[in-house]
């Protein structure tokens, strides 16, 4: 009877869009991106027509839906309109419009949906949405469910933010990401103004050209009292904007901090280290910024880093001597990811860590590209006690040769990886056969040697 009620189910799907469609293909689309459930449909990278949206709108067997994907399909505020009224979005929890040709309009359109009761997770990422747009979602009054809003890569301005924290759909949020919204200096400022948003526990920053000046007006609020994740990528925060932070009890509950490309120098480090407030953090994320080996020996000299699990340094010139800081620090016995990638640290800075007594719970290490590792290095890490427990390896583009590459073949002690590119290291044949035919790595489920 089950498998009669889903052949009726099928010819109800295929008579819907064979009659309300031109193209013929769409029926056939639809089907084959649904889930078996109907639960869920994908349509990422589907180019659509208007009067497609209007047909899914229309067709009863979507109803069901939970997710939605819509990203690149071309999707308009035209199209947007009948889905935005549709029974259609009536159980969505989770809705994704990226990457498409939404602009003020849509939001409106979508602002006025009350089927969107359930919806938990809405994506609106790169789009054509600006301020007036943030503003109208921020007067919605059917997502009263909503926690998460992707908001990244559109032009919202400091007015856009201010309208969408002073909101009651603000206040409601736990998840926030403002990559690249043009905010500024003045966004902080004017989110610094608004009433605690104490929901929030995730925020996105980066790409805003945020300096030191907007972040120590932040830091000098309450509008954040229970974060745990603050993403500050490639902004201009500088040595100062760290301070302010690891100054303000306000980031007492961050549990990760990541900051690429900041103009971090050894002074950042050294604030993080002695903070009474950032004492939690678990992944800490600072590639590409200046540490040095002084910056490092500050750091993981910290008792803060006591419950680190995730450490990335990568691009921050620590040579031997950071590396020989990390492997003897006594606070760093959680560490189970530690990405040191372009940072020069040589044979001499793989055999500390490979001594370590302290690193033993790692699992994956991140040595690619310009840290010159030759075979030396590789033997000590083949006969390594303390670094069995390692499951991702990546050591592109270094130096270790047919020599190496037969170190890591034979080892027994790193028999549990799983992951391991050797990809960039000039091997032979006879390197990349010793590899590949390895009877020591039988774990092994991914070999990257090109």
């Amino acid at each position: 009877m089950a498998e009669a009620k889903d052949i009726d189910n099928s010819l109800e799907f295929l008579r819907h869009f064979e009659k309300n469609t031109e193209n013929s293909d769409l029926g056939s689309l639809i089907r084959e991106k649904l889930s078996f459930d109907k639960k869920s449909l994908d349509l990422l990278g589907c180019r659509l027509k208007e009067d497609d949206f209007k047909t899914i709108a229309e067709a009863n067997p979507l109803k069901s839906l939970l997710i939605l994907n819509l990203e690149q399909t071309g999707l308009n505020s035209a199209g947007l309109q009948p889905l935005s009224f549709s029974d259609c979005f009536s159980n969505l929890e989770k809705l994704s419009l990226a990457n498409n040709n939404l602009d003020d309009e849509a939001l409106f359109f979508l602002s006025k949906c009350k089927a969107l009761t359930l919806l938990q997770d809405l994506n609106l990422s790169s789009n054509e949405i600006g301020a007036l747009g943030a503003k109208v979602l921020s007067l919605a009054e059917g997502m009263n469910n909503l926690e998460q809003l992707n908001f990244s890569y559109n032009r919202l301005e400091p007015l856009g933010i201010k309208s969408l924290a002073d909101s009651k759909l603000g206040r409601q949020l736990k998840a926030i990401d403002l990559r690249d919204t043009g905010i500024g200096d003045e966004g902080l400022r004017l989110l610094a103004q608004v009433p605690p948003l104490e929901k929030i526990v995730k925020l996105d920053l980066s790409d805003n050209g945020l300096t030191h000046e907007g972040m120590e007006a932040l830091a000098r609020s309450e509008v954040f009292p229970n974060l745990k994740v603050l993403i500050l990528n490639n902004n201009h925060l500088g040595d100062d904007g760290v301070y302010a932070m690891a100054e303000s009890p306000m980031f007492a509950n961050l549990e990760t901090l990541v900051m690429h490309n900041n103009g971090l120098t050894t002074d950042s480090a050294i604030s993080l280290s002695t903070s009474k407030s950032i004492t939690r953090l678990r992944k800490l994320d600072l590639n590409n910024n200046d540490l040095r080996a002084e910056g490092i020996e500050a750091l993981v000299g910290s008792s803060n880093m006591k419950d680190m699990e995730n450490l990335g340094l990568g691009e921050n010139k620590i040579g031997p001597e950071g590396a020989k800081a990390l492997a003897q620090s006594p606070h760093c016995t959680e560490l189970k990811s530690l990405r040191l990638n372009n940072n020069n640290i040589g044979d001499q800075g793989v055999t500390a860590l490979a001594d370590s007594t302290t690193l033993t719970q790692l699992k994956s290490l991140y040595l690619e590209n310009e840290n010159w590792i030759h075979a030396q290095g590789i033997k000590a890490m083949a006969e390594s006690e303390n670094l069995t427990s390692l499951r991702r390896l990546v050591l592109t583009l270094n130096a270790i040769g047919d020599e190496g590459a037969i170190y890591l073949a034979n080892s027994q002690k790193l028999s549990g990886l799983h992951f391991l590119n050797v990809a960039g290291n000039k091997l032979s044949p006879k390197g990349e056969d010793a590899l590949q035919k390895s009877t020591v790595l039988t774990n092994l489920q991914i070999l990257e040697i090109v």
